[in-house]
């Protein structure tokens, strides 16, 4: 009996395979592309066009994009675009973009969205900033954007333009969508509109549409014989499987039910929460990156060689803390960066140093701990010091500046054991800890041994560009959070 309903689902499959390639009366393509091109402004200045959709609420949409030349992408809500209009292609601080990749150069760029928090439109900005590092012959940028075909664009102000000086910005926008039902239908549709940041303005709407008969595989005679035959097939089917059920019936019934509560979905209070409180960094941009900034009570590595990115985004870190009523503990024996952050900042921001009778600060909140030859004594005078500080809240943000200094002094295994305790401890006292190691004073065998200590790793690192070496910053771990997998160039002119 096995044998027949064997030899049986052969023959149903057989049958059925040829109707596999018939094509799918609803099928549709995937994604869908357009070109824009963006005028060149002269230099210093910038051109910026959008393209207006809309989506539903929890949506997440992927796609790929690129242009000749560098350019920033942008997804933004009607409330930021609103707001990036007023401040010359600048995103303004206050913004929740859902998606931000700046200073991107080349084609096939992936990118991710976050998940939109309204039905409602949205926008896709490109903006060009004119900085002079590759100059265009043509007058003009190329970009490229593909998006899922689910959203629907709106045609009226698709390509919604502008431009911080009286140029003439062009674009144009291309979509390809088609349709298979008895017989297919292809439509290109072609929108271009400039627009004159002053009081010229011309739009210019075409529509081309062509369409083609293809064949969808008639069945004719042999069709319905191959229908009757299936139908025959799958009632014998039927009354094979009918003689065993009694028999096996209670063993489906057990089946069905493991499988059931294997599948079942988690409740929602299982799954890690992404609404967890986060600490601005006060760069806009990664911010966006780690979705609301450094997420409170995380212990967080920062890989970084010596570099003034690395020094500004501290400062900016520390300026969005103390804005925010934070406190900032900062562990350094590094005596340049300790006197600067130690006069700049007097109120709620406290330096721990060995050299700390060499920092002068008129706040009085410099605090002297011991020597990195004994972290067991550093311990003891970090935490006598912290104890006759008035009591604080939450919030509580301390930067521990001397990991390469201690990597250096007692090796991997005796640093990672101290390091390992000093992080509990702080995270129990309710600190999110920022850590720096500069991975060019240790061997990466060594600096690998504390990186596992920390739930995330952000790095800076170095690379060229259009023969110019250039920073940029990736998140590489973020435990149990959604981030940005991209990387991002950062902008001395920003971080000041």
């Amino acid at each position: 009996m096995k044998s027949r309903i064997f030899i049986s689902f052969l023959l149903l499959a057989a049958l059925f395979i040829p109707f596999l390639f018939i094509p799918n009366a609803t099928s549709q393509s995937t994604a869908i592309t357009t070109t824009t091109t963006i005028g060149q402004l002269p230099l210093g200045q910038c051109s910026q066009t959008s393209l207006a959709f809309s989506v539903q609420a929890g949506k997440e949409i992927t796609g790929t994009f690129g242009s000749d030349v560098s350019i920033n992408f942008y997804i933004l809500s009607q409330e930021d675009f609103d707001a990036m209009q007023n401040v010359n292609c600048h995103l303004p601080a206050s913004a929740k973009p859902l998606y931000i990749q700046v200073n991107s150069v080349g084609h096939g760029n992936p990118y991710r969205s976050l998940p939109f928090p309204a039905n409602g439109t949205y926008y896709f900005v490109f903006v060009y900033p004119n900085s002079g590092i590759a100059l265009l012959t043509s007058g003009h940028a190329t970009v490229e954007l593909s998006f899922p075909i689910f959203i629907t664009l709106i045609t009226a102000g698709a390509s919604s333009l502008r431009s911080s000086s009286n140029v003439i910005v062009m674009a144009t926008q291309s979509t390809t969508h088609s349709t298979t039902q008895g017989t297919a239908e292809s439509t290109t549709q072609g929108t271009a509109e400039s627009t004159t940041q002053g009081t010229t303005e011309s739009t210019t709407q075409g529509t081309a549409g062509a369409s083609t008969t293809l064949s969808f595989g008639t069945i004719g005679v042999f069709g319905t014989i191959g229908v009757i035959v299936a139908i025959g097939l799958i009632a014998s089917v039927m009354m094979f499987m009918k003689r065993g059920k009694s028999q096996t019936g209670q063993k489906v019934v057990l089946k069905q039910e493991t499988v059931e509560k294997e599948v079942r979905p988690e409740s929602p209070q299982q799954k890690p929460s992404l609404a967890r409180e986060s600490i601005s960094t006060g760069y806009p941009e990664l911010d966006t990156v780690l979705a609301g900034g450094l997420p409170v009570g995380f212990a967080i590595l920062l890989v970084s060689p010596p570099c003034d990115e690395r020094d500004l985004l501290f400062g900016k870190i520390i300026e969005s803390s103390l804005s925010m009523g934070s406190p900032i503990f900062f562990l350094s024996r590094d005596l340049s960066r300790t006197q600067d952050f130690a006069s700049r900042y007097q109120k709620d921001f406290y330096v721990f140093s060995p050299q700390a009778d060499k920092i002068t600060a008129t706040g009085g909140n410099v605090f002297k701990i011991q020597t990195l030859q004994d972290l067991s004594d550093l311990n003891i005078s970090f935490t006598k010091a912290v104890e006759a500080l008035p009591k604080t809240g939450g919030g509580k943000l301390i930067i521990i500046d001397l990991l390469s200094d201690v990597l250096l002094e007692h090796k991997a295994l005796t640093t990672r054991k101290w390091l390992d305790d000093f992080i509990g401890k702080r995270k129990a006292e309710g600190f999110t800890v920022l850590g720096t190691l500069n991975p060019l004073l240790s061997s990466k065998q060594d600096s690998q041994t504390i990186v596992d200590l920390f739930d995330g790793i952000i790095e800076i690192y170095e690379k060229e560009l259009r023969e110019r070496s250039r920073r940029f910053l990736i998140v590489k771990k973020m435990y149990g959070r959604r981030y940005v997998e991209t990387e991002l160039m950062l902008d001395k002119d920003k971080l000041f």
